[in-house]
């Protein structure tokens, strides 16, 4: 454990929000950049403590930050919808097109790297619809069942440590509620931008830190550390964006934290339908997701 400097503006002043005990019995502390805001857990567990919270159970054993069977045909789907979801409003089918006829001339397919692609859902649906598609994965389990199962190119590897010639250039990359868990998520944005092609773009999704996360506190279903360790506020990832080159963003939000269970009565189906509906039409949700252009 070791108190570090904002990850966002680089200053060492904090409040004080919450202590969370982990499913380990761990307790880590929860605090507010005061010149920034950005909420984040500090001081922070090192990768190798934080590693042993992602072992094959995270992925295939219900719990309140895991997973029921990841691997399952039923969560695939559902992921998928969600993606889908978020890539249309995000007005993406149009900027693909778009770039798909920029190509005709070489001919060449899109191309597409995932960060943090677990078991590659992602990278398949990109494949299927012609895209050069790989991702990157550090967690074994996952980066087997991607390569062996669905057959698909997956580096495993820690982002920041890979390809450092920079050689490797794609149309999209993606963080699919990836950079919550990033120990430097700033650098890890400023090296995907080195990696986009000129007009390719950034999607990432993330938890966000607004209303329903201060109304739930404690029991606000993200705080989940130290798996989480940054929880940016939506202005405050639009302007980290911004400030590191990034250009043209799209951004949502959504999710109302009313959770799905298939014994739901009628009136909590419609409930949370409403629900769903209000936060993202007020831009309260408790997800994000942000589109953005490399235009150098």
């Amino acid at each position: 454990m070791e108190t570090i400097p904002c990850n966002t503006c680089g200053q060492s002043s904090f409040r004080f929000l919450h202590t969370k005990n982990s499913p380990l019995g761990e307790t880590f502390t929860i605090v507010r950049c005061e010149t920034c805001g950005l909420v984040q857990v500090n001081p922070q567990p090192s990768l190798e403590a934080v590693k042993k919270y992602y072992h094959d159970s995270y992925f295939t054993q219900r719990t309140e930050r895991g997973y029921d069977n990841y691997y399952s045909s039923e969560l695939r789907k559902e992921i998928s919808r969600v993606f889908q979801m978020n890539l249309h409003d995000l007005n993406f089918f149009t900027w693909e097109g778009e770039r798909k006829l920029q190509n005709q001339t070489s001919k060449k397919p899109l191309s597409s790297l995932d960060i943090g692609c677990a078991a590659g859902y992602f990278v398949a649906y990109l494949k299927e619809r012609g895209y050069e598609a790989k991702g990157i994965e550090i967690a074994d389990g996952p980066v087997r069942f991607a390569r062996e199962t669905l057959g698909l190119s997956i580096f495993q590897d820690n982002f920041l440590e890979w390809d450092k010639g920079f050689q490797n250039k794609f149309d999209v990359i993606t963080l699919w509620a990836t950079i919550e868990h990033l120990h430097q998520p700033k650098e890890t944005l400023e090296k995907i931008k080195k990696h986009l092609l000129p007009g390719g773009i950034l999607i990432l999704s993330t938890c966000r830190y607004g209303f329903l996360a201060k109304w739930n506190g404690l029991n606000w279903r993200y705080l989940n550390v130290p798996e989480h360790l940054y929880y940016y506020s939506f202005s405050g990832l639009k302007k980290l964006l911004l400030s590191l080159g990034y250009h043209s963003p799209k951004a949502f939000t959504y999710g109302s934290g009313m959770t799905s269970r298939k014994d739901a009565s009628v009136f909590f189906r419609m409930r949370k339908a409403f629900m769903d509906r209000f936060v993202k039409w007020f831009q309260m949700g408790d997800m994000m997701v942000f589109s953005v252009r490399n235009d150098s």
